[in-house]
């Protein structure tokens, strides 16, 4: 069968359509997502999504589920899927999962997932990898740090020996937050943590890849208003051509209240975006208050030409770089 892709909109970001997935823990709320597109023929299907229930804003729920697809559209529950991948240990510290990563290893064809784990006292990014997105080997800690220092990992695998994690250090009522860089030559062993440039900006959680056809890295994050706290309002893009100087662009790239269906009317949370051919699909989280609560999170998508969002960055971005003003095609 195929499937017909949705037709790039011109208007941007807020033409949304909710993302169709089968429940999570009995629930159809979810956030944190992430994904990855592998070379054809490395798994049964092409497209993995990872992201975490969320219902009612329950902590005890924000376990990584993986989905799979053959179109990055259409997602299921792959046959043996053993969801949640993870779930927190049980122990004397009230430990809570979230902020899963996902990254496609094509020179030993395997898939891993990165996710976060955390307490009162400190932060654990763990690992657990599999060769056929379905069998997951048994966790393993590849960082720790103190608490609220390595919030929202995202992992990028350029090729062997070249790997780059960028987390967000600071807390999520006080306080300004920062974004920082590590570097590793195996994915497992990370180095200290490199603060980066990105002025302007309070960043809650970060999605970060090369783009190809523009040169640079960019990156998507929900920003803390003035007021502060993590019920985050606002989705900035930012470029750089090293991953260390970023320059955001001067507005908001979608704000809550904006998107064409109302998923999003109170929070814009953690997203992501994917290159696909020329267009690119964006992939976000947030949620609308109900009953004075901020009980219901949901994922939607939209399919925006890429000429159109690289031209709007060269607009936003001053100053412009000559990558945003050439032309992709």
């Amino acid at each position: 069968m195929t499937t017909t892709l949705p037709r790039p909109a011109a208007s941007g970001a807020r033409l949304i359509e909710p993302v169709a997935l089968p429940p999570a823990e009995g629930y159809y709320q979810y956030v944190h997502p992430d994904v990855v597109a592998t070379p054809p023929g490395t798994f049964a299907f092409d497209w993995h999504l990872v992201l975490t229930p969320y219902p009612g804003s329950q902590a005890q729920f924000e376990n990584p589920y993986v989905y799979a697809s053959a179109d990055g559209l259409s997602w299921l529950v792959e046959p043996g899927e053993a969801n949640p991948v993870a779930r927190p240990r049980a122990g004397p510290s009230a430990e809570a999962l979230s902020d899963p990563a996902l990254v496609s290893v094509p020179e030993i064809h395997e898939l891993w997932l990165y996710y976060r784990s955390y307490t009162v006292d400190s932060d654990l990014v763990w690992l657990v990898r599999s060769g056929n997105a379905v069998n997951w080997s048994t966790p393993t800690v590849v960082l720790a740090a103190a608490a609220g220092s390595a919030i929202s990992p995202s992992i990028v695998h350029r090729a062997p020996g070249d790997w780059l994690m960028w987390t967000v250090n600071g807390h999520c009522v006080s306080g300004p937050t920062r974004v920082e860089l590590r570097r590793s030559a195996d994915g497992i062993q990370w180095s200290d943590p490199e603060t980066v440039t990105l002025p302007g900006l309070s960043p809650w959680h970060v999605f970060v890849r090369w783009v190809e056809s523009l040169e640079s890295w960019v990156m998507l994050t929900n920003v803390k208003g003035d007021a502060g706290g993590c019920l985050t309002k606002e989705l900035y893009v930012a470029v750089s051509p090293d991953g260390v100087q970023w320059t955001p662009g001067t507005k908001p790239w979608l704000s809550a209240g904006e998107d064409s269906l109302g998923l999003f009317a109170s929070v814009v949370y953690r997203s992501a975006f994917a290159e696909v051919g020329d267009s690119i699909r964006f992939w976000y989280s947030g949620a609308a208050m109900t009953y004075r609560t901020y009980s219901c999170w949901r994922g939607g998508m939209t399919c925006v030409d890429s000429v159109l969002v690289w031209s709007r960055l060269g607009t936003e971005i001053r100053p412009a770089t000559d990558v945003l003003r050439r032309p992709t095609h």
